[in-house]
């Protein structure tokens, strides 16, 4: 049986040979290269990773019913003894391009927060994590992020991995405020040291998923779902129906990312 992904990343691991199935579930399935980079491939509607392909929803079903826990990565094609899934010629560039953000940007996106029930992992609803006093970590976290700014190297292990899922809460939280560090023109990204520079290795701290996450997003590559809010930042009108589709991403996921977009443009809002 031979399917046709719908689109692919363009951020895809250069490695091929036999991948490694490490995860199962009805929207994803994660496989891992023998050095240990992650290949996703996401079922159609849920959204495209950096080390994605999507599928449709029938080449999808297909693939999670065959069960087989091997196959081989070569020539932009995935092969398994019981079908290919060949990669579209056209790779898709998640790399964020900074543009220029109005005014009351994050006025309007605190606006939708402190109305919304959604539950993060472990500040309670978005309501109660963006009104009132800051608790203590996230106090200290958007200080070491202005220290950040500023140049200096941050050791970010004390944070990463704390939380529930496959993504910790924290870790998506970072991915929050790297979204905007590369979003907004004013943040000379390119000057800055590597976020993660004097932290120790990511796969020490946090799970393989989460890790390529917050690799690609150090970089300036984000998923598409994380796309469209970058997009709906830039024209506010579009903001309610992003944050929305970011809610549905994972069981808290898209909540603590939008509380660390939410902190690192806090300064913005006046």
């Amino acid at each position: 049986m031979i399917m046709q992904a719908l689109s692919v990343s363009a951020h895809l691991p250069k490695e091929t040979g036999i991948l490694n199935c490490v995860g199962r579930f009805n929207h994803a399935l994660n496989f891992v290269t023998p050095s240990g980079e992650l290949l996703t491939l996401h079922r159609y509607g849920r959204g495209l990773s950096p080390m994605g392909w999507m599928v449709s929803d029938t080449d999808f079903q297909a693939i999670f019913n065959d069960e087989n826990e091997f196959v081989e990565y070569k020539n932009d094609r995935l092969v398994s003894p019981n079908w290919q899934l060949i990669a579209p010629k056209e790779h898709l560039s998640l790399k964020l391009v900074p543009q220029k953000l109005p005014d009351g940007t994050f006025t309007a996106l605190w606006d939708i927060l402190r109305q919304s029930k959604a539950k993060s992992g472990l500040h309670g609803s978005l309501s109660e994590a963006t009104t009132g006093p800051l608790c203590r970590e996230l106090k200290e976290l958007k200080a070491n992020y202005q220290r950040y700014l500023q140049g200096e190297r941050i050791d970010w292990q004390s944070i990463i991995g704390r939380g529930p899922g496959l993504t910790p809460s924290f870790d998506d939280i970072l991915i929050g405020m790297l979204l905007v560090t590369f979003l907004n023109p004013e943040i000379d990204s390119d000057s800055l040291p590597n976020f993660f520079q004097d932290t120790p290795s990511l796969g020490s701290l946090t799970t393989l998923i989460s890790v390529n996450y917050l690799r690609f997003a150090s970089q300036g590559i984000f998923s598409t779902p994380l796309q469209t809010l970058a997009t709906a930042l830039v024209q506010p009108m579009k903001l309610s129906q992003a944050v929305r589709l970011l809610l549905q991403v994972g069981h808290f996921s898209g909540a603590d990312t939008l509380i660390g977009v939410w902190l690192a443009g806090m300064d913005e809002m006046g």
